[in-house]
């Protein structure tokens, strides 16, 4: 098990489980009280799910191959029909597609790392695993998953600015005075300005006086 700075600066910590997964797995095997006979053979789902496990925790292989072979395995172990080697499987699977999600921006890193450790805790406490070196590599794999969890959420990346959607209406300035609002079911009318006009002339009392004749 070690660490990778996954960006080069130190942010990010990508874990490597392989080396406990198959420890476990093989103290699964040889479990004290594990029903298992020495001449059965291994349940097939069980041997895919941890063969992609390998390819996931390579160091060469890209984001995407990590995932994709995670993922693969996540879905072969469901044919898994070792209860133990599934529990443990499934745990450190998803301890593995998490830093790859990580990386992708794709689906939850968080998720799976909550349910990755609600397993290794179960792991942990299993009969015929607990108080063995295998409960133990599951203790110390939840201790690293804490580590990646602190490292990824130290620096969150920032939220992007929403566009505006192209060809979206300008609202248009209010006509109203400033601080005045239009009655319930009223409208504001703009006032229609027009030229000057000079008052009329003031009436002649002496003209409206004379008699008409």
């Amino acid at each position: 098990m070690r660490f990778e700075d996954g960006n080069q600066n130190g942010v990010k910590a990508f874990v490597r489980p392989l080396a406990l997964a198959a420890a476990v797995c093989a103290g699964i095997l040889t479990a004290a009280g594990a029903p298992r006979t020495a001449s059965s053979a291994p349940d097939p789902g069980c041997t895919q799910a941890l063969a992609y496990e390998k390819t996931a925790a390579q160091d060469s292989v890209s984001a995407q191959a990590r995932y994709d072979s995670a993922v693969a395995g996540l879905a072969a172990n469901q044919t898994c029909r070792d209860a133990q080697m599934h529990l443990v499987n499934e745990a450190y699977l998803l301890s593995m597609r998490a830093p790859a999600e990580h990386d992708l921006k794709v689906g939850s890193w968080q998720r799976d790392l909550q349910r990755a450790n609600m397993l290794l805790l179960q792991c942990t406490n299993w009969p015929g695993i607990k108080g063995t070196a295998a409960g133990a590599n599951c203790a110390t794999q939840m201790r690293y998953n804490a580590t990646v969890a602190t490292n990824f959420t130290a620096t969150p990346a920032p939220i992007p600015a929403q566009p505006i959607p192209s060809g979206a209406p300008a609202s248009a300035p209010s006509s109203a005075p400033a601080g005045a609002s239009p009655a319930p079911g009223t409208s504001v009318a703009s006032p229609r300005l027009g030229p000057a006009v000079a008052p009329p002339p003031p009436p002649n009392p002496t003209a409206s006086a004379a008699p008409h004749g």
